[in-house]
C-alpha cells in the first residue's frame, strides 16, 4: 500500500505502510481507526481500511470501506479506484473495471486508474481494450515498471515475444532495484530457449537479494536446461532453505539429487510426510510425490516408486480432474471426417512454398526429443525445441469464432491470410536458429492435432511422427510431472485411450496428408543409431554428417524432461521399463491388453 496521497495524510500513510511491512494489518487497521475517531468523515482514512480489509481477506468489510470513501469524495479518482481494487481482489471483474472506468473518467491523466484498468480488461480477456489502457498508463507516466510488466505479460500471451521481451527489459530499467521486473525477463529469455542471458539476469537478482527465491528457482530451471544437475541442485536447496514448503523445488530436488548424505535423507523425510498428510494441498502432493518416485526410481527401490507415484498422480488426478474421453474422441471424429484428400487438393494455393519446417510428433516421452537432438547436432539443422506458436496461430486464426480449434484449417481459404500467418510462424522458427540452416524443428508433441493447420501454411514441410512401445511410454508419461492441463497422463486407462486416439489421427494423416511423414520408432533407434540417423537425414534431403552420431555432446539447452538422457550416449536400460514395474502396477498391463500392437 504505497500509493501517494499529496496534501493529505502523509504521516498516516507512513505509519500504515510501515505496520504493513512488519506484516502488522492489525496494527495498520487500528491507526485508521484512531484517525476516524478524530475525524468520522475522513475519505482518506477510509481508503485505507478498504486496502487493509482485502489484504485480510474480509472483502465485505473492505467494500463498504472503499464505496463509503467514494461518497464522502465521489469527485475523487483514487477512491474509485481503491474500490476497484477491492472488487478485483474478490475477483468481480465487471465491477471493477465499472469503478475504474469511474476513475479514470474523472481524470483522463491518472496513470494508476489506467493501469488497473487494463489489467481488469485483460482478466476479462478484453486484450486490445487492455493494451490500450496499459499503453495510456505509459504515455502519462513513462517508468512505471509494473505497467511495462503486465503490457509484456499480455503480448506473450498474443505470441509477440520480441515486444514483450522490449517491455519487461524496460521494467528492469526503469526498476533497477526490483528482481521482480528483471526475473521476469529472465525466465521469458529462458523460456524463448536464451538460457545463457536468463542465467545471468537470475545472479544478478541474487546479487542484490540472496534470498529472493524467485530468482533461486529460475537459475536451477536454466541449470537444469544447461544439463548442470550438481548447480540446479543446489539452488533448489537455497529455494528450500528460505521456503520450506516450496513443493516444486523440493521435488525437482529429489528428481535430480545423487549423493546420499544427511541432508538428502532429511528431506526424503520430508516429503514423505509431505505427501502422506491429509492437510498437504493435493498440488503440493503431487509435486513432490514425482520428485520422490524419481529418486526412489534411481536406487532402484521400484516399489516404494510405484507407491509414490500412485500418490502423486491421485493427487494430481483429484486437483486437475479427469480425462474427457467423449470430448477427445468428438474431436478425433471431427478432424478425421473434415480433412479429407480433396480438402488439401482445394487449398493447393494456400500458404508459402520453404521447406524449412520440420514438424516432430508424437506423444510425449515418445523420443521427440531425442530426435530433435540427433538432428540438431548436424551443422546444417536447428532444433528449435517445443514452441508454443502453431497451436497460437490455430487460435489466432480463429478470429472469435466459437468453433473448437482443430477446425481452424477449415475456415483458412484466404491466401494472403495464409501467407501472413506463415511468415509470423517463421519469425518464431528462426528466432535462435542460425541464418544457414536448411531445416529447423519444433518438436512440440501434440501439434498432430494440427498438422492440417501445418500443411495448409507449409506445403512442403515435413514431419516425423515418433512411436515407441505403448507401455513404455504410458509409464514414462505416468511418472512425469506434466502441466495440470494434460488429463490423460495421471491414469492408465485414460493414457491407453489417449494413445489409442492418437494412432488413429496419424493413421488419418498418413492417408490424406499432403505432407511426407516419416514414421521413426523409439526402439529402433537405440539399436541402430547410425542407421536411423542415415534414414532421417535422406528424408529431410540433407547430406549426412558423423555429427549425428555424437548428439550427446550437443550442449544446447533442452527444456523438456528428456534433458538428461539426451546428453548421454545412446543406451537401451528404457526399453522393456515398464515391466520392472509390471508386479506394483498390475493396471498398467491391464489397460493396454486390448491394444493389438504394442508398437
Amino acid at each position: 500500500m504505497t500509493q501517494q496521497t499529496p496534501n493529505t495524510l502523509p504521516t498516516l500513510l507512513h505509519a500504515i505502510n510501515a505496520a504493513l511491512g512488519r506484516g502488522d494489518s492489525t496494527s495498520a487497521l487500528g491507526l485508521c481507526d484512531e484517525r476516524l475517531a478524530l475525524v468520522p468523515d475522513d475519505a482518506e482514512a477510509q481508503r485505507y481500511r478498504g486496502q487493509i480489509y482485502a489484504r485480510q481477506g474480509d472483502f465485505e468489510a473492505a467494500r463498504s470501506a472503499a464505496r463509503l470513501a467514494t461518497e464522502l469524495t465521489p469527485n475523487d479518482p483514487r477512491a474509485w479506484s481503491d474500490l476497484g481494487r477491492v472488487w478485483a481482489l474478490s475477483n468481480d471483474w465487471p465491477a471493477a473495471v465499472h469503478c475504474f472506468r469511474q476513475s479514470v473518467g474523472l481524470d483522463a491523466d491518472y496513470a494508476d486508474g489506467w493501469h488497473n484498468l487494463g489489467a481488469a480488461l485483460k482478466q476479462m480477456d478484453e486484450r486490445e481494450r487492455a493494451l490500450s489502457c496499459l499503453q495510456r498508463a505509459l504515455t502519462i507516466e513513462h517508468t512505471r515498471a509494473d505497467t511495462y510488466l503486465a503490457m509484456g505479460g499480455l503480448l506473450i500471451e498474443d505470441g509477440q515475444l520480441d515486444e514483450a521481451l522490449w517491455c519487461f527489459d524496460r521494467a528492469a530499467a526503469h526498476a533497477p532495484d526490483s528482481t521482480r521486473a528483471r526475473n521476469r525477463l529472465a525466465q521469458e529469455l529462458s523460456d524463448c530457449g536464451q538460457v545463457v542471458q536468463a542465467t545471468e539476469l537470475f545472479r544478478s537478482s541474487l546479487n542484490g537479494n540472496p534470498s529472493d527465491v524467485d530468482a533461486w528457482f529460475g537459475l536451477g530451471h536454466a541449470m537444469e536446461d544447461l544439463g548442470r544437475a550438481d548447480l540446479a541442485s543446489l539452488c533448489y536447496l537455497n529455494v528450500l532453505k528460505w521456503q520450506r514448503g516450496h513443493g516444486l523445488a523440493l521435488g525437482h530436488y529429489l528428481s535430480l539429487v545423487k549423493d546420499d548424505t544427511s541432508e538428502t535423507a532429511s528431506w526424503v523425510t520430508h516429503a514423505i510426510q509431505a505427501v502422506a498428510h491429509h492437510e498437504t494441498p493435493e498440488e503440493a502432493k503431487a509435486l513432490i510425490g514425482y520428485g520422490l518416485a524419481k529418486y526412489y526410481d534411481r536406487r532402484g527401490q521400484y516399489a516404494d516408486a510405484a507407491h509414490v507415484g500412485l500418490a502423486a498422480n491421485a493427487a494430481r488426478r483429484r486437483k486437475a480432474g479427469v480425462l474427457d474421453r467423449r470430448a477427445l474422441q468428438r474431436r478425433v471424429d471431427g478432424i478425421r471426417q473434415t480433412y479429407t484428400t480433396d480438402f488439401f487438393s482445394e487449398r493447393r494455393r494456400l500458404g508459402i512454398g520453404t521447406d524449412q519446417p520440420v514438424f516432430i510428433v508424437g506423444l510425449p516421452r515418445s523420443g521427440t526429443t531425442l530426435i530433435e537432438q540427433i538432428l540438431s547436432a548436424h551443422p546444417r539443422m536447428h532444433g528449435a525445441g517445443e514452441l508454443p506458436d502453431l497451436a497460437r496461430l490455430v487460435v489466432q486464426s480463429m478470429g472469435g469464432r466459437k468453433q473448437a480449434p482443430w477446425q481452424a484449417a477449415s475456415f483458412l481459404e484466404d491466401e494472403m491470410a495464409s501467407r501472413l500467418l506463415a511468415h509470423e510462424y517463421l519469425r518464431a522458427l528462426r528466432r535462435n536458429a542460425p541464418s544457414d540452416s536448411v531445416r529447423i524443428s519444433d518438436k512440440q508433441p501434440l501439434n498432430y492435432f494440427h498438422l492440417a493447420f501445418a500443411a495448409l501454411l507449409f506445403p512442403n514441410a515435413r514431419v516425423i511422427h515418433c512411436r515407441r512401445d505403448v507401455r513404455d511410454n504410458a509409464f514414462s508419461i505416468w511418472m512425469e510431472n506434466f502441466n495440470a492441463d494434460q488429463h490423460y497422463a495421471t491414469d492408465f486407462d485414460d493414457l491407453a485411450f489417449f494413445i489409442s486416439q492418437e494412432r488413429r489421427i496419424l493413421a488419418h494423416w498418413q492417408a490424406v496428408l499432403p505432407l511426407p511423414i516419416l514414421n521413426v520408432q523409439y526402439e529402433d533407434v537405440v539399436a541402430d543409431l547410425e542407421g536411423q540417423a542415415r534414414r532421417l537425414t535422406d528424408f529431410l534431403g540433407a547430406p549426412w554428417s558423423d555429427e549425428c552420431l555424437k548428439f550427446h555432446q550437443n550442449n544446447r539447452a533442452v527444456q523438456t524432461p528428456s534433458r538428461w538422457q539426451v546428453r548421454q550416449p545412446i543406451y537401451t536400460k528404457s526399453v522393456g521399463r515398464w515391466k520392472t514395474y509390471a508386479p506394483y502396477l498390475p493396471d498398467l498391463e491391464q489397460a493396454f491388453a486390448c491394444l493389438e500392437h504394442s508398437r
